[in-house]
């Protein structure tokens, strides 16, 4: 009975302590970044995003321009895209439509950028690029891009 009592006590206790912490408000990320992943040795993957607040807090519209380059297979695509984007908790997932090849020949080898990342604060996330497999990637804050 007592053993029954300290525990229902420290359940109380800890249910009190969780209840009175406050969560911090989500940092700021719309506006202009850069992101770049690691998608094979001899191409670079690099870009840039712009995110704009949408009528919930935790979605956004977006738009990002991708560009891969691949010189010793001659390949090279610049990519616009639109994108929709969501937060949960401290995870930023983007899902990306093609819109146009700027530099490239279209072709359906090319899949949308789509992007699995954490938040790590208001000018910097980390994560994965998702596209024709899993790539290590990060995102940074263009200078003095904030919305």
């Amino acid at each position: 009975m007592i053993r029954t009592a300290a525990l229902l006590s420290l359940a109380c206790l800890t249910g009190q302590v969780a209840f009175s912490q406050t969560t911090e408000p989500a940092p700021n990320i719309a506006g202009i970044w850069m992101f770049e992943a690691e998608v094979h040795p001899v191409c670079s993957f690099s870009g840039q995003a712009r995110l704009m607040p949408g009528d919930d807090p935790d979605r956004y519209d977006c738009e990002l321009t991708a560009r891969q380059d691949c010189p010793s297979a001659d390949v090279l695509y610049t990519v616009e895209q639109s994108c929709s984007a969501s937060v949960d908790g401290d995870q930023l997932t983007v899902f990306s439509t093609i819109v146009n090849f700027l530099e490239g020949e279209p072709t359906d080898s090319y899949l949308p950028d789509h992007f699995q990342l954490v938040i790590k604060d208001a000018s910097s996330m980390d994560g994965v690029l998702l596209g024709s497999g899993a790539y290590p990637a990060i995102w940074r804050r263009a200078e003095g891009a904030i919305s």
